[in-house]
């Protein structure tokens, strides 16, 4: 068990050392995480409609809620406050 939690807080430091700096979100990881919150569906439905069918495509809604898993492993690995989520801006994808 106690290998079990040690490796649990490795991988916890590890993705918090790749997105955090001393003052909090760093600048690459805002970029990195507005991108993938866009990608991932982090604030929107994962219920896709075809526009064949009109109706919700089962295979696409399957794809897109394992994009928003990763999305909320990423989340909650890093403890990031949810209002910095929130307000991570498309623009900064830029570049």
């Amino acid at each position: 068990m106690r290998d079990l939690l040690a490796k649990l807080r490795r991988r916890r430091y590890a993705y918090r050392r790749l997105f955090l700096g001393e003052e909090g979100l760093t600048a690459d990881g805002q970029v990195v995480l507005a991108d993938l919150a866009k990608f991932c569906r982090a604030n929107s439905s994962t219920a896709i409609v075809s526009p064949i069918s009109r109706s919700v495509d089962p295979l696409a809604m399957a794809m897109a809620e394992g994009r928003r898993e990763v999305w909320l492993r990423l989340i909650a690995h890093l403890h990031i406050d949810e209002r910095v989520v929130l307000n991570l801006n498309e623009e900064d994808q830029d570049g």
